[in-house]
């Protein structure tokens, strides 16, 4: 059983917990797929190179000072062949483009610093989007995305990636038939708009990151193309004209949903490695100087596609799944082999789009509560699944989200941490552990732990580190914890007060030869001065 106050996330868990037959999802999902290429393939021209897989775009946007038209961009470069591994091999070591006639150069060599072109020579590595913001070629007027509202501004193709026959890809320059799609598919969205589902609602003012409000967007609709709109809008229609069973309709919905982080008007490129930058890969609406529109219909490439986030939905049917754990004995990775077996007779799935300090009909009986809270980091998580949950109409949260307030963060974070602990010890069945995941290098953020177990009367029973986010892309610096710390936690009636043997320095040497980072060490000492003052053994 359990609650969240987001329905997306009790979604996501729902199809985890409850997951579909993955071969008769895939047969939807083929139904799906040729249904959408039958009727909009005329989206994504090909020519006799092959077939489009990524549309390379800048924004064009008018000085507040003086009016003047001009592109936005950081450097010339769209891809770079720096010979990487896991890289996108390519014929040439650099392409670049002119931000005059928007000429494609292939550079054979890294080292190039400037190209000639237009008869003037331009500097690969400077643009007109500096120190974070843009700097009018006409007057030299600073403005910032604020001031220019970027997000609304018309937006050029400067280059079209496609997927050649021999498996390599290449860049082109847009083609008339190119431009011309884009313009039929805006005229088909108005046309369309009215009957298609789309993403409803404006974006609230009153949020904690004023992204991407600050960009101009003001509608979730606006952080899609109207191409993106005609392609989403036409698949959840489909599926909900054609798909009779409520969880396979659950499950593509779904699946669907899970395109929109590749396919919206916010996503980037990795230029080193040749993959879009889903939005969302940094916790936050982040603009990209060059955004790249995704061909979602793509047959064998590309990141994000229907197809294969339809088959990352299927293959969630998955009943063994491999693991390698690390065992601080052997002092190495250790294969584990999980087994998940779902007897509908004696396991019943219940989740609630609910708080967890319900009403005690809402939420039954538990036996055991493993859970995860939020970080104490003022990451407005709700404010992200906005993003998905304005395509199914429901913006609105069943509860308060748990973040801390400026005035009081420690009191104000534990306090209603725990009054959802409360709610688990009312309603728990024996004496039965509570154990939840935890990190932060934030003292406060341990400090307000400690508040929520007071005021369930909880003790701590057990704490030990488990890795969690090492080395996961944009998260992994020095200053962001790689480990959670589990806590285990009874009523404090069942339990008898006794001195915490834990030690940072005894954990740092136990998980020898991994590392520790600084952040990770302020992490567990926080964690266990909490625990120190609450700590209990079972009588």
């Amino acid at each position: 059983m359990g609650a969240d106050v987001d329905p997306m996330s009790v979604r996501i868990v729902r199809s985890e917990l409850m997951p579909v037959d993955g071969g008769k999802l895939r047969a939807y999902g083929d139904l799906l797929l040729r249904h959408l290429r039958s009727k909009l393939s005329w989206l994504y021209p090909t020519d006799s190179d092959g077939e489009p897989l990524h549309y390379f775009s800048i924004a064009e946007v008018q000085c507040p000072a003086c009016d003047e038209i001009g592109p936005l961009y950081r450097n010339l470069v769209l891809v770079r062949d720096p010979k990487k591994v896991g890289a996108v091999v390519r014929d040439h070591a650099i392409t670049v483009f002119c931000p005059l006639c928007w000429t494609l150069h292939d550079l054979e060599s890294p080292e190039h610093k400037e190209i000639v072109c237009c008869g003037k020579r331009f500097e690969i590595m400077r643009g007109t989007f500096r120190t974070a913001a843009y700097h009018c070629s006409s007057c030299g007027k600073a403005s910032t995305h604020r001031d220019l509202k970027t997000g609304m501004a018309r937006r050029r193709i400067v280059a079209v990636e496609q997927t050649q026959p021999n498996g390599r890809r290449r860049l082109r320059m847009p083609s008339a038939e190119d431009l011309a799609s884009e313009l039929q598919a805006a005229q088909e969205w108005q046309e369309q708009r009215s009957f298609l589902p789309h993403p409803r609602g404006g974006i609230r003012a009153t949020r904690s990151d004023e992204r991407p409000r600050s960009y101009g967007i003001t509608r979730y609709e606006e952080l899609f193309t109207p191409r993106q709109l005609l392609v989403l809008g036409h698949a959840f229609q489909w599926i909900r004209d054609n798909v009779d069973d409520n969880e396979f309709r659950a499950a593509l919905e779904l699946a669907i949903s899970n395109c929109l982080s590749t396919n919206n008007k916010l996503c980037g490129y990795a230029t080193d490695y040749g993959r879009l930058s889903a939005l969302f890969s940094v916790r936050g609406y982040s603009l990209p100087v060059l955004t790249v529109e995704l061909n979602p219909l793509h047959e064998t490439a590309g990141r994000g596609t229907i197809a294969a986030c339809v088959e990352r939905v299927a293959k969630s049917d998955t009943r063994r799944v491999r693991r390698n754990i690390w065992d601080s004995q052997a002092s190495r990775p250790v294969p584990n082999q999980f087994f998940f077996q779902r007897n509908a007779e004696l396991c019943q799935v219940d989740l609630k789009n609910a708080a967890s300090e319900s009403h005690v009909d809402v939420i039954k009986k538990i036996d055991v509560a493993v859970f995860d809270p939020p970080y104490f980091d003022f990451i407005a998580y709700d404010e992200l699944s906005e993003f998905h949950r304005a395509w199914f109409g429901e913006l609105a949260l069943a509860g308060e989200p748990l973040l801390p307030k400026t005035e009081d963060p420690v009191r104000s974070f534990g306090t209603q941490l725990g009054k959802s602990l409360i709610e688990m010890v009312k309603r728990a069945r024996g004496d039965k552990p509570f154990a939840f995941t935890y990190h932060s290098a934030n003292p406060d953020a341990w400090k307000a732990v400690g508040v929520a177990l007071d005021s369930a009367d909880l003790a701590v029973t057990r704490l030990w580190p488990v890795r969690s986010d090492g080395h996961m892309g944009h998260h992994s610096n020095p200053g962001n914890c790689e480990w959670d710390v589990v806590v285990v936690c009874r009523p404090k009636a069942g339990t008898k007060k006794q001195d915490a043997e834990d030690e940072v320095s005894s954990w740092v040497s136990m998980l020898k030869p991994l590392d520790v980072n600084e952040a990770d060490v302020k992490n567990f000492r926080s964690a266990i001065e909490m625990a120190r003052q609450r700590f209990a053994v079972v009588l």
